[in-house]
């Protein structure tokens, strides 16, 4: 697994979280720049994915009302296709089921739901529309992922 580091919103760092956010989500798939920032960030955890130097993926881990939710994975045009994406998954993932999750959250875009379901979540809701953006809501529970990961 790739250097990961944990931060918050209160930390320095999160400006790379916001340029990488901000390159992805915004510049790239055109999601409502608006919308990318919002009230969870404030209570999230971040997860910062270096490559060197360079940190080149992120993603978050919040509490919700209906248990852990992780989202906002993003990482780099020319970093993909490296493992990057599923080594950030699953650092906020696991950081989740450490914090005491029983079953992790994500509403994944659409394109991405076999990528999730390759980790163990499973859909679980309708398509709805996050940032202009179509996401499916998915879910894994601790024995799911862990049994999984065995594999």
């Amino acid at each position: 697994m790739a250097d990961i580091k944990f931060i918050t919103a209160q930390d320095r760092d999160f400006k790379i979280v916001k340029a990488i956010r901000t390159a992805v989500f915004t510049n790239e798939q055109g999601a409502d720049a608006d919308k990318e920032f919002d009230e969870l960030d404030n209570f999230s955890d971040f997860a910062l994915l270096y490559d060197g130097e360079n940190a080149v993926a992120t993603a978050r881990v919040v509490e919700i009302s209906k248990g852990y939710k992780i989202g906002r994975i993003a990482v780099l045009k020319e970093y993909r296709g490296k493992g990057y994406g599923e080594d950030i998954v699953r650092s906020v993932t696991e950081k989740a089921f450490d914090n005491g999750a029983d079953k992790v959250y994500v509403d994944a875009q659409n394109y991405a739901v076999p990528f999730y379901e390759k980790i163990g979540f499973k859909v679980i809701g309708e398509e709805l529309f996050d940032r202009g953006l179509p996401h499916t809501p998915m879910s894994v529970t601790k024995e799911e992922y862990y049994g999984k990961e065995k594999e």
